[in-house]
Formats: structure tokens, sequence, C-alpha cells
């Protein structure tokens, strides 16, 4: 069934219902698709055919004769799935492509594994150098235990190192980092929004900093020329591509952004880019975008992005109740909220949002953070809320009487499908059973009217779209088993999520995530389908991919 929020505004349905071209468009096309079977959230059916000219399509329906001249290029794409061109709702693409270059701890399966994998990456090294990249989780180990500085001292040597988790919301670091940071067992104190994991007798840091205690070390990494970050984006951009992604919703800081003008100034990308920048005051993100050098339609600054609290993995998401099996010197463990929570400057940020135009999206992982979330937007905007198209990134973990309120306030669930598949495997250790209900509450959303925009939060997890389509629709987690299956969606459903819902959350709705008359021609053709009762989902790749109906990516 389709469940279309009551208040998506008309323009999404009109041009998502048109399935023929107006007969004063009946001119040569630039280009025409034929034998396909082309998918679009307002289509009744596969179409078979579509037509393209200036870089937006201009007829979906049955045939395309009359748009065929003596100089249009045909894609004849032999009965394959053609989708639009995929949009990642929330995904950090600068972090991305620095992370393609360094140690990847993703695959990492015990504890000697993680080590010989830290040892031979810094064998390589400089002597000097920092050991960076990481993404590393335990809880598919066989004896799960956190990595402490004791693990990695003796085969990294002088180096130092920073590897965050695989949510980033905490990392290891070793003995060469704290000493450069200055942290030791007479201190620093925990900073606010932040943790200093320490041993309980002797009060030496154990090498875990959760949260804001991150950037204790993290300021003394050396950062990235420009190029360098530049490069970073174009690797990002090849990979996206690959996975069929055509636009993001990509999460910037201010510093980042001297990168992305630089983008700009070569002419258009193969990946529209609608930007939300962290920062601590969201004015200076309103003075930015007014003096942003970008690129309409490719390179824009939509809104910005705040904290209110951590993650499920690193105990950090704010919780109305306390999480299991806590560590005995904190029984009652809920949580921690973000800097700027506690002193009021969020509120100050989601006022200056409604003040300079901008669209607010919030990380909010717990069911308590997202409470807080859904009352902070309706009391700054009021009845005005639904038009600022308010965003909760991840809400992850809702309390059941809250689920309702994403639909009458219109506040938006920006989730990241995938997450579940590793979340799955742990969090009834941490939240139980019962509370657990009302996680990942895709079916449920849906079913409240609220919109629900799917995206990865790579390089967190993959970027691939189709594995997180995968847990959406089947509940399968990393551990092969199926959890929380009562909020599994259909596959139409999750393609709106990546599509044409996708496109409403960054305020784009009819232009992109839709094959339509007036959409741009932004698509991708799949080798392998994901309609079907038998999908294997590992095994759809992405054949071919184009962006203003030009070809940007292809298969090797």
């Amino acid at each position: 069934m389709h469940r279309s929020p009551a208040f998506i505004p008309a323009l999404l349905l009109a041009a998502t219902s048109s399935v023929a071209a107006a007969p004063q468009d009946a001119a040569p096309a630039d280009t025409v698709i034929v034998n396909a079977r082309i998918w679009s959230d307002g289509l009744p059916a596969f179409a078979p055919t579509a037509a393209i000219r200036d870089g937006a399509f201009i007829h979906v329906g049955e045939t395309v004769d009359d748009f065929t001249g003596p100089n249009t290029e045909i894609i004849n794409v032999n009965g394959a799935v053609v989708l639009p061109g995929l949009i990642d709702s929330h995904v950090h693409m600068l972090g991305g492509g620095q992370q393609l270059s360094q140690l990847q701890l993703r695959e990492a399966d015990s504890k000697m594994d993680f080590i010989a994998r830290v040892a031979d990456w810094a064998a390589a090294l400089p002597q000097d150098a920092w050991i960076l990249g990481g993404r590393w989780s335990t809880e598919s180990w066989p004896s799960i235990e956190q990595p402490t500085k004791d693990w990695l001292d003796d085969v990294t040597g002088d180096r130092p190192l920073f590897l965050p988790r695989m949510d980033g919301h905490s990392a290891i670091v070793n003995s060469k980092a704290l000493e450069i940071a200055g942290i030791t067992a007479d201190g620093p104190e925990n900073p606010v929004g932040g943790v200093i994991d320490r041993d309980p007798v002797t009060n030496e840091p154990t090498g875990i900093l959760r949260e804001s205690a991150m950037s204790l070390v993290g300021r003394f990494i050396p950062q990235p020329d420009l190029n360098d970050d530049v490069a970073a984006l174009r690797r990002a951009m090849d990979h996206a591509l690959s996975n069929g992604v055509t636009t993001v919703a990509d999460i910037p800081s201010l510093t980042d952004l001297d990168a992305y003008e630089r983008l700009a100034r070569d002419g258009a990308p193969p990946v529209r880019f609608y930007l939300y920048v962290t920062a601590d005051d969201w004015m200076r993100v309103v003075r930015a975008r007014d003096n942003f050098d970008g690129l309409p339609g490719f390179i824009e600054i939509n809104g910005a992005k705040a904290y209110l609290d951590g993650s499920l993995g690193s105990r950090t998401a704010m919780m109305t109740a306390p999480f299991l099996n806590n560590e005995p010197e904190r029984p009652d463990w809920s949580g921690l909220w973000a800097a700027g929570v506690e002193d009021g400057q969020f509120a100050t940020n989601i006022v200056s949002a409604m003040r300079g135009g901008l669209q607010p999206i919030v990380h909010a992982i717990g069911d308590e953070a997202n409470r807080a979330l859904l009352d902070m937007v309706m009391m700054t905007y009021g009845e005005d809320v639904r038009t600022a198209r308010p965003r909760s990134e991840h809400a992850q973990h809702l309390r059941a009487e809250d689920i309702p309120i994403f639909a009458e306030r219109g506040v938006i669930a920006s989730m990241q499908p995938f997450h579940k598949a590793d979340d799955g495997r742990y969090a009834e250790d941490y939240l139980g059973e019962q509370r657990c209900r009302s996680s990942y509450a895709y079916k449920s959303l849906l079913d409240a009217g609220a919109v629900l925009v799917f995206g990865s939060d790579w390089p967190v997890v993959t970027i691939n779209p189709l594995l997180g389509m995968e847990t959406a629709v089947t509940g399968r987690i990393l551990d092969g088993t199926f959890w929380q299956t009562q909020e599994n969606i259909t596959v139409a459903e999750a393609l709106r999520a990546y599509t044409s819902s996708a496109a409403y959350g960054i305020q784009q709705e009819g232009r992109l995530g839709v094959i339509a008359p007036g959409a741009r021609a932004d698509f991708i053709v799949l080798d392998g389908s994901p309609f079907g009762a038998e999908v294997d989902w590992s095994s759809i790749r992405v054949r071919t991919t184009y962006v203003d109906g030009k070809k940007v990516w292809v298969a090797e």
C-alpha cells in the first residue's frame, strides 16, 4: 500500500502522476530509453520507454516514436530495471572520500585481527605519521570487549593513533596520542558533552574517548590541504555513482566549505550536493550560505546540522530510562546530551534557522532526544513547523506515543536502514526487548503519515542503498537473523524513501527523485532487480549511472 503523507505538496504528486508528455513536447529528443522496466513513484506500472531533452525528462510511457529524430541517441537497456537516481539523505562525503585512503577496520573480527591490521598499516607509515581510519565495531566478535591503548602501543610505537568507532561517536587512541593531548591520570576532567574512559582504580585513561572528548586529541591531527579535500570529494563521488547515488544531503563543517567552492569552480560535478553545515552557532551558517560561491542545482547550502545526543553503540544516545547492563560505577546511565543542549545554544540555533531560512536537521538517536526535538521545533515554529521541514537524523529509538507526532508536526524521519543491520545484534542487550519494539519504526512512521527518507551515514556504514533497502524490506541484520520484522516495509516504500520522498526531504520534490516529465534526467540502470519474491540483494549491481541525461559512471 502506498502511504502518501497528506501534507506532501500537490507539486510532488502532480509531478509524479503524469506518464505522458504534453503534445507540444512531441519533438525530437536528445536521448530515448527503450526496452526498459522503468520504476518511479507515480507510475501505475513499469514504463518501457522515456525521452530526454536538455537534461530533463519530457516523456515517460509506452512509445517514443514521436520523440525519435535523426540525432537522437537510443539507449536500449535490454529489459533492465531503470530507477530514478538515488538520493542519500544523510552522508559525509568528505569524510567518506578520506576514509577510502585510510585504515579500514570494519571487517576486523577479533582482538588479534584488529591488532594485526593496525600493525600492518602502521609498519607501512613514516615513523611520525598519524594512524587514521577505523570504523571498528566489536559487537560481532566471539569475545566482545572494547579496545584499549594497551592493545596498540606495542605495534604503533611513536606513531599517534586515532581510530573512531563505526558510529563515529567514540574513538580509540594510543598512549602517544594521549601524550600529545596531555590526557593523563591527573586530568583533564570530562569536557561538556563527552567522557574520557578511565581505569576505576588508577584513573589512567583507557584510550577510549566518547563524543566531545574525541576533540581533545582530534584537534592535534594534521589537517589535509584544500587539494587533498577536493581529491577526497572526487573519490567519494565516484564511489557514490558506482552505487547509484546521484544526489546527496551532505554534512560538512564550516571549514570544509572551501573544498566545495573549489569543486563548484571546476564546473558541474556528476553528483548533486545539498549541504547541511555543522556549526556551534547557526548564524555562522546563515552568513556562510549568503556568501557561498556554489553552483545552483549542483552544490548548494540547504540548512544546518546539530547534535542532540550520541549513539546506541557508544551508550551515549539519550534515553528516557537507563541502559541495561551498565557499568557498576554508573548504574543509572541513560545517555549524554550533546554540547550546546543544556546551556541553551541548541535552542538559540533553532531560532536562528527559523529567522535565517535554514532547514534544520538534528541528530537524535535516543527516544528522549527525539521527544525533545519534537517539542523544540513546535515551540519555535508553531504552526509553521511543517513548512520548515525539520528532520530528525537517525530517529532510531522512539517512544510509541511519539511516532504519530512526527506526522502531526511535519518532522521528517531521516533514517539509515543499514544501521539497523548493525544495531540489531546488540540493541536488546542495551535496551531490552520491549523498548526495542518501537525502534527503527519504518512501517509505524509511514502508517502514521510521516515522511520517511533514507540515507547511509557513510562512511559509518556502506553507502550502498540496495543493502539499506534489504534491511528495511526484510529485517535481516548482520548476523544473518531477522529482527523487528513488524517494521518491514515494501520494496516500493523503500525506494520512495531513496527517491521521491528523499527529494521532498531536501526541498527538491518534482525536480529530483522521479522519472516524470519536467524532472531532471538522473537515472540508473541495474544489473538485477529488487522486485520479485526471491531477491538476492547483495548480487544487484549498478550497470550505468546518468545525471542530466549524461552517462557519468559505467561498470567495468
